[in-house]
Protein backbone atom coordinates (compact mmCIF):
# COMPACT_ATOMS: atom_id res chain seq x y z
CA UNK A 1 0.00 0.00 0.00
CA UNK A 2 0.86 3.36 -0.61
CA UNK A 3 0.68 6.18 1.98
CA UNK A 4 -2.65 7.56 0.53
CA UNK A 5 -4.09 3.80 1.23
CA UNK A 6 -4.36 2.39 -2.39
CA UNK A 7 -2.81 -0.54 -3.51
CA UNK A 8 -0.02 -0.15 -5.59
CA UNK A 9 1.25 -2.77 -8.38
CA UNK A 10 4.72 -2.03 -9.65
CA UNK A 11 4.31 -4.88 -11.65
CA UNK A 12 1.14 -3.90 -13.02
CA UNK A 13 2.18 -0.38 -13.62
CA UNK A 14 5.42 -1.10 -15.45
CA UNK A 15 3.08 -3.93 -17.67
CA UNK A 16 0.48 -1.43 -18.58
CA UNK A 17 3.54 1.36 -19.69
CA UNK A 18 4.76 -0.72 -21.54
CA UNK A 19 1.59 -2.26 -23.22
CA UNK A 20 0.94 1.86 -24.17
CA UNK A 21 4.18 2.37 -25.41
CA UNK A 22 3.88 -0.47 -27.64
CA UNK A 23 0.59 0.71 -29.00
CA UNK A 24 2.04 4.19 -29.56
CA UNK A 25 4.82 2.44 -31.41
CA UNK A 26 2.51 0.20 -33.28
CA UNK A 27 0.31 3.37 -34.00
CA UNK A 28 2.96 5.60 -35.30
CA UNK A 29 4.76 2.82 -37.42
CA UNK A 30 1.52 2.38 -39.28
CA UNK A 31 1.07 5.75 -40.13
CA UNK A 32 4.31 6.19 -41.21
CA UNK A 33 3.82 3.28 -43.62
CA UNK A 34 0.65 4.48 -44.47
CA UNK A 35 2.18 7.93 -45.16
CA UNK A 36 5.29 6.57 -47.30
CA UNK A 37 2.65 4.21 -49.53
CA UNK A 38 0.71 7.55 -50.33
CA UNK A 39 4.04 9.21 -51.23
CA UNK A 40 5.00 6.42 -53.36
CA UNK A 41 1.88 6.71 -54.85
CA UNK A 42 1.79 10.15 -55.33
CA UNK A 43 5.42 9.68 -57.02
CA UNK A 44 4.21 7.23 -59.52
CA UNK A 45 1.46 9.42 -60.18
CA UNK A 46 3.48 12.33 -61.31
CA UNK A 47 6.04 10.58 -62.71
CA UNK A 48 3.36 9.16 -65.42
CA UNK A 49 2.21 12.56 -65.43
CA UNK A 50 5.66 13.67 -66.14
CA UNK A 51 5.72 11.73 -68.50
CA UNK A 52 2.56 12.15 -70.50
CA UNK A 53 3.94 15.63 -70.71
CA UNK A 54 6.82 15.05 -71.73
CA UNK A 55 5.20 12.70 -74.70
CA UNK A 56 3.35 15.58 -75.44
CA UNK A 57 5.84 17.85 -75.80
CA UNK A 58 7.81 15.43 -78.11
CA UNK A 59 4.37 14.94 -80.46
CA UNK A 60 3.99 18.72 -80.78
CA UNK A 61 8.05 19.27 -81.58
CA UNK A 62 7.49 16.61 -83.96
CA UNK A 63 4.34 17.84 -85.56
CA UNK A 64 6.14 21.45 -85.64
CA UNK A 65 9.00 19.60 -87.74
CA UNK A 66 7.04 18.38 -89.82
CA UNK A 67 4.58 21.02 -90.59
CA UNK A 68 7.48 23.57 -90.79
CA UNK A 69 9.23 21.43 -93.51
CA UNK A 70 6.00 21.61 -95.64
CA UNK A 71 5.93 25.21 -95.19
CA UNK A 72 9.58 25.81 -96.14
CA UNK A 73 9.04 23.35 -98.72
CA UNK A 74 6.17 25.02 -100.42
CA UNK A 75 7.63 28.72 -99.49
CA UNK A 76 10.80 27.36 -101.97
CA UNK A 77 8.81 26.21 -104.33
CA UNK A 78 6.40 29.19 -104.86
CA UNK A 79 9.72 31.72 -104.60
CA UNK A 80 11.27 29.85 -107.40
CA UNK A 81 8.26 29.93 -109.53
CA UNK A 82 7.62 33.73 -108.68
CA UNK A 83 11.26 34.27 -109.46
CA UNK A 84 10.72 32.42 -112.71
CA UNK A 85 7.69 34.46 -113.57
CA UNK A 86 8.92 37.98 -112.55
CA UNK A 87 12.39 37.60 -114.19
CA UNK A 88 12.28 36.07 -117.55
CA UNK A 89 16.55 36.95 -117.76
CA UNK A 90 16.86 34.34 -115.03
CA UNK A 91 15.36 31.72 -116.53
CA UNK A 92 17.53 32.07 -119.89
CA UNK A 93 20.54 32.59 -117.69
CA UNK A 94 19.98 29.36 -116.27
CA UNK A 95 19.59 27.75 -119.76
Amino acid sequence: MTSTGFPFDRDEMMRLGREGMEQTMRFYMTMNENLLKLADMQKDALSQANQRTVETLNKAYEEYQKNSRVAFSRMESLIHTALEHADPKTKAREK
